[in-house]
């Protein structure tokens, strides 16, 4: 499905411009399940690798030459634990093998991994610009929003509440566009991570949403979202207010 320039990768959280020959991904959440276990919730660790060979996989269904990650990379927001800074040195050095550029944008998890990402022989960047699209985490209002034709947010990780016919309601993880008030294309990356939480976007009262970006500059509940299962593929909805 082609969304502003990008498509979307059957069963993957991640999106794809053929243009600049780059995949986006936002949210893995590194570190996410020693979180929860430290809080009394087990959680087996297996995300590092699982994420790695999805990327791969990514690279060799697209042909990308650049892959870039828009935000929390990592999970722990006050600080970085040893392992977190090995896991995201981990994965850097995998993605380096893997594409030709690597390009780091900050979340507002991201504290204190700059010195990792740095010895990487990369930069943590608060915002990417290429062309007329820019990418940014979302945690932020972006000021300049009218200048670019597309901009590319994480954040939130959108999620839709779906209800079957017997009353089972099933969560699963959705990317969102739409344009904001002014005209510029939209894109919400759902998490990459299988574990974090997400926002209910057709449940969620917009004053209640994470990012400034969909509380204050797009008509929320006229975006449309696409569904991303990794075990069943990937299914459009209409605008979130019709769906129930």
């Amino acid at each position: 499905m082609d969304i502003f320039g990008f498509q979307t990768i059957e069963c993957y959280p991640a999106i794809y411009h053929p243009e600049l020959n780059l995949v986006a991904v936002s949210d893995l959440h590194l570190g996410l399940e020693k979180s929860m276990t430290s809080k009394g919730s087990y959680v087996p660790q297996f995300q590092l690798e699982e994420v790695i060979d999805e990327l791969r996989d990514i690279q060799e269904e697209t042909d990308a030459e650049k892959i870039l990650l828009n935000g929390d990379l990592k999970n722990e927001f006050n600080r970085s634990s040893y392992s977190e800074k090995q896991e995201v040195r981990d994965l850097l050095e995998a993605l380096q093998d893997t594409y030709n550029d690597v390009i780091v944008v900050q979340g507002n998890h991201d504290n204190f991994i700059e010195e990792t990402v740095e010895k990487q022989g990369l930069r943590l960047m608060e915002r990417f610009e290429t062309g007329e699209v820019l990418f940014t985490h979302g945690h932020r209002e972006i000021e300049d929003i009218g200048e670019f034709e597309t901009v590319v947010i994480g954040h939130e990780h959108p999620s839709l509440s779906l209800e079957d016919e017997i009353g089972v309601v099933e969560r699963v993880d959705c990317l969102l566009y739409g344009e904001a008030d002014n005209g510029t294309g939209v894109i919400v990356l759902p998490a990459f991570s299988k574990i974090s939480n997400g926002t209910r976007v057709n449940e969620t009262p917009k004053s209640e949403l994470l990012s400034p970006v969909l509380r204050n500059s797009i008509s929320f509940r006229s975006m449309k979202a696409v569904a991303i299962s990794r075990e069943a593929g990937n299914f459009s909805f209409p605008e979130l207010r019709e769906i129930h």
